[in-house]
């Protein structure tokens, strides 16, 4: 369900409620899929070395018999400096990702990369590609920004949650500093969504990489339990910058906030793991978000809209 940009109070409170009560009536996932993650380094700025790595491991996925593969925040692109993020990005329509696309119908997974996109207006949006049968199945749009985002490298905020359908799933992507709040996934949850994909680009300053690592790892759990989803994380590994580094910690996690797969910190690594409708078969999910009575849910619109930003 889509809502309108701007809409009254009225009609938003409606639009909440319906979305409140959707989720339980959707279809479950069909069949069990596997999930492989890719942590590793990216060449800032250099779109065709960060394309190279990509095939290199859509080749490693396709052999494990993925479903799914996701890579980390701009992989393609790059992360680091304004320079380096216009350096490496693209426009949709750009030739070499054209050709990278159509190489999708051959192996048939769904492969979900991050890229510095280009719109028609030169304006710059910190995206996540769903790449599949040989087509863009759909895009998202970092929609929680950092300052740094803002500000230094001038990324424009999304403004959408989508939820995509294929091998039998419904996800969603939301990307690093989206899962700092429970918005963004609470809304995928509520379009459909069993599986959240969550690629990262963390460097964080050497004395407080620790925390951060805890604070991420524990948000996912919170956002797998709560809104019963499967998770699946992507990040960066980055050693060659003084006082910064970016430490990996990819995972798959059950709804139940299980590791199914954890990789080592700073290695370069695919992980790979077999998730399906089981996992959210109660007594292994034990709550329902169909149990949450209906005075709760329009409690929790009213102050949603209430106190949120325009």
């Amino acid at each position: 369900m889509k809502l309108p940009a701007r809409f009254p109070v009225a009609g938003a409170l409606s639009a909440m409620a319906v979305l409140l009560f959707c989720c339980s009536s959707l279809q479950a996932m069909e069949r069990d899929v596997v999930i492989s993650v890719y942590q590793g380094p990216c060449a800032n700025g250099d779109f065709a070395a960060n394309l190279a790595t990509v095939r290199e491991q859509v080749r490693e996925a396709a052999a494990r018999n993925s479903d799914f593969i996701v890579f980390p925040e701009t992989f393609l692109s790059g992360y680091d400096s304004p320079e380096n993020v216009r350096r490496g990005a693209r426009r949709l329509d750009d030739p070499e990702l054209a050709a990278f696309v159509r190489e999708s119908a051959a192996h048939g997974m769904v492969v979900i990369v991050g890229l510095a996109m280009l719109d028609n207006q030169d304006g710059i949006h910190n995206t996540a590609l769903v790449i599949h049968n040989g087509k863009i199945l759909g895009t998202y749009d970092k929609s929680m920004l950092t300052g740094g985002d803002r500000d230094r490298l001038k990324f424009v905020a999304g403004k959408e949650v989508p939820v995509f359908e294929a091998k039998g799933a419904r996800f969603a992507v939301i990307i690093c500093h989206d899962t700092s709040f429970p918005h963004p996934a609470m809304i995928a949850k509520l379009k459909g969504a069993e599986i959240l994909f969550t690629p990262h680009y963390n460097y964080i300053n050497a004395r407080t990489v620790d925390a951060h690592r805890k604070v991420v790892r524990n948000s996912h759990i919170g956002l797998a339990c709560l809104l019963k989803l499967i998770v699946a994380r992507s990040n960066v590994v980055v050693t060659d910058r003084p006082g910064s580094v970016g430490y990996g910690h990819s995972f798959i996690m059950s709804p139940q906030g299980e590791m199914l797969a954890e990789s080592e910190l700073f290695r370069q690594e695919m992980l790979t793991a077999t998730v399906g409708p089981g996992m959210f078969k109660i007594p292994y999910v034990w709550a329902d978000l169909e149990e949450v009575p209906r005075w709760m849910r329009q409690n929790l619109a009213d102050l949603l809209v209430e106190e949120g930003k325009e």
